[in-house]
């Protein structure tokens, strides 16, 4: 096999026939020996359907189904696990993003052999403001505490090498932030024109959106708790300095402060500090716990192929790695 297409299936009946054709045509050109994964999350409309109608007349695409809904990043690292081209071109289905950029990537990728990955990156964003400003704030904030800086403009279409990928599938997190593992495996990653159109709709809610990022931060840097550990550094500097300025006060001059309301809003200052602190702490623990269960990243409830089906349970855990045998 020299090619593998993934991509993920939620809430996306609507646009699985268009990018079906508009991808089988650019494929046809570069290579007779490719394949179509499809990974359905658990999609509540009648994605797995339409999908599957297509495997009974082309041979070529492989649907796998999750047991339930793992999430896009996981998904992707699912369909990625399945797919056995000497390349992999990953693409989301909504066609927001061109599936004719497989072509421009490959082309480039050939003409420059070193290259492991052929990414595409937005010249200009084109969003509408409130995702535009809560993108811009997510990707600032991600790299100010992150080691793995990533790019805003970076698209999800990307044309791989197997090497890469196998590397990428080594990563095993629970918690997984798909950007910044793309980044962090390193390799070398050849940047190209692309451009994307937002069609105004999102899976993602804003709980979705904040959840994401915090498991980001938390997943790629410890800044969080060494910035607790400066905090409180901070704190108690503060603190010796006020005690030694009022016992000056009281021992040269005779004075005494007195105030409720001043005692009161320090207290509240600490205690706020203090149960921050410790909520920061306790996602960091509540990741290590998640963690070393070493639970199976997503789980595959059937594989389907052509006319056959494959019906079973079978789990991707890169560190609890088993065959599996339909």
């Amino acid at each position: 096999m020299k090619l593998s297409i993934v991509t993920t299936l939620y809430r996306s009946s609507r646009y699985i026939d268009a990018f079906y054709r508009r991808t089988v045509a650019d494929a046809q050109t570069l290579t007779s020996a490719f394949e179509i994964v499809f990974v359905n999350d658990a999609s509540p409309d009648d994605s797995l359907e339409v999908a599957r109608q297509l495997c009974a007349v082309d041979p070529r695409v492989k649907v796998i189904d999750l047991a339930r809904n793992f999430g896009q990043h996981r998904a992707l690292m699912c369909g990625m696990r399945h797919s056995t081209g000497e390349r992999v071109f990953v693409i989301d289905v909504d066609l927001e993003e061109e599936p004719e950029n497989l072509g421009r990537f490959w082309r480039a990728m050939d003409e420059d052999p070193e290259t492991d990955v052929v990414v595409g990156q937005l010249e200009k964003k084109t969003l509408p403001f409130t995702k535009a400003v809560t993108s811009d704030l997510f990707y600032k904030v991600f790299n100010a505490f992150s080691p793995v800086q990533v790019s805003d403009r970076d698209i999800v279409s990307r044309l791989m090498k197997r090497s890469y990928v196998d590397a990428l599938l080594q990563y095993g997190e629970t918690e997984l932030f798909l950007p910044a593992v793309w980044k962090d495996a390193g390799f070398r990653q050849k940047r190209i024109a692309a451009t994307k159109v937002f069609d105004g709709k999102s899976s993602y809610t804003f709980r979705k959106k904040l959840i994401m990022a915090i498991d980001a931060i938390t997943s790629f840097s410890s800044k969080p708790l060494t910035g607790i550990f400066y905090l409180g550094l901070l704190s108690s500097g503060a603190a010796v300095l006020v005690i030694l300025y009022l016992l000056a006060q009281k021992l040269f001059w005779g004075r005494v402060f007195l105030g409720w309301t001043s005692l009161m809003a320090a207290l509240f200052l600490i205690g706020g500090v203090i149960i921050f602190s410790i909520g920061v702490v306790g996602i960091y623990i509540s990741k290590i716990f998640l963690e070393v269960k070493g639970r199976p990243t997503s789980l595959v409830r059937a594989i389907y192929q052509g006319d056959r089906v494959h019906v079973a349970l079978a789990a991707d855990n890169p560190r609890r790695e088993r065959e599996w045998q339909g």
